[in-house]
């Protein structure tokens, strides 16, 4: 998967979005979202991504696992965008990630994430510029 780039999307009254179809079509006919870890988003992840993230998770100790079990279990949907490719986000995941009207999708190179436009503005503001300079460096990029 190639999903990357940033697309502007828009909630309804209803809390429907319109998924870009490039995401669409690289992810399937339905696909997983739930909270996302150490940020106020949500993870949209494809069937063969959650099935290994489940299956990563199941390789280790349930007692190690338990909460992040709980964590992104218990937050997670599954999702199938409607003939207008429309998605429902359910209340608890739009209460979580604060999404208002206008909304960003982040493609991440086989993921995505769903933020509020706000929020990634402000996120990407609140980057720590020398850290993502030192990463990159000792990747060669």
């Amino acid at each position: 998967m190639k999903m990357r780039g940033e697309f502007k999307s828009t909630l309804d009254a209803k809390g429907r979005m319109n998924f870009p179809i490039k995401l669409r079509e690289e992810l399937g006919g339905s696909f997983f979202i739930s909270k996302t870890i150490g940020e106020h988003c949500i993870k949209v992840y494809s069937k063969e991504d959650w099935n290994a993230l489940v299956e990563s998770i199941h390789q280790m100790p349930q007692v190690k696992t338990a909460e992040i079990q709980r964590y992104l279990f218990g937050s997670a949907y599954e999702v199938e965008p409607d003939k207008q490719g429309r998605v429902l986000i359910p209340q608890p995941l739009r209460e979580y990630a604060g999404l208002q009207t206008d909304i960003v999708i982040v493609g991440l190179e086989g993921r995505a994430e769903i933020w509020d436009k706000a929020r990634w503005e402000e996120f990407n503001k609140s980057l720590n510029k020398d850290d993502l300079m030192a990463v990159a460096m000792e990747m060669g990029i």
